[in-house]
Order: structure tokens, then sequence, then C-alpha cells
């Protein structure tokens, strides 16, 4: 899991409403914008797509781990939203369609 600093808060969400760059997949939904400071990620769960809060936290905290392996690549001053907007079969889908979001909105280096 990422650390807090890492994460977006609650109060920062109203940033990516308005003025935001967006892209889909299978899997995700990616809604980014550029922002002076440290990069920041969050990854939420329509109770639409999981009904279960255990099934929807599993797929945050599988969206997290995934995206660390891919932190290091990843251009600065970001704040990204991921949305899920299926259940995935298992982690392997998370990683490659995070792979392929992240290259097609240009934000892995």
């Amino acid at each position: 899991m990422f650390s807090k600093n890492r994460r977006i808060p609650r109060k920062m969400f109203p940033l990516l409403s308005n003025g935001t760059k967006t892209f889909k997949s299978n899997l995700f939904l990616l809604r980014f914008v550029s922002k002076d400071g440290p990069s920041r990620f969050c990854f939420s769960v329509s109770k639409k797509i999981a009904k279960s809060a255990v099934v929807r936290n599993k797929m945050r905290r599988a969206g997290y781990r995934s995206l660390e392996k891919h932190f290091p690549e990843i251009s600065s001053n970001i704040l990204a939203l991921f949305s899920f907007r299926t259940i995935p079969k298992n982690d392997e889908e998370i990683i490659k369609n995070l792979k392929s979001i992240l290259t097609e909105s240009k934000l892995i280096k």
C-alpha cells in the first residue's frame, strides 16, 4: 500500500473533476491532472461494481500493489484517480490493464 503522502486525500478530489485528461481501458477509468508537488494516486471502486466492502477493499489494495511496481517509471507532479469499471479476474489482469492505460496516457516515461 502506498504511504499516506502518496495517496489523494478526500479534500483534493474536486481538483480531479474539472480540466482532467481521461483515458479508458477494459478495467479502469483514469483521470489525471498535472499539479505542483509530489505525485499522488488513488483507486476507487463504486458500490455498483462490487456490493461487498471486502471485495472493494481487496480491489483497491491490489491496484495500489500493482501501481507500486510502476511507480519509479511514472512522471512526477501528477494527481491520478483510477476507477475500476469491472471486477478483475486476478491480479495479473490488473497489472496488464494498469500498464496499458499508463502507457496510453503517456504517464510512464
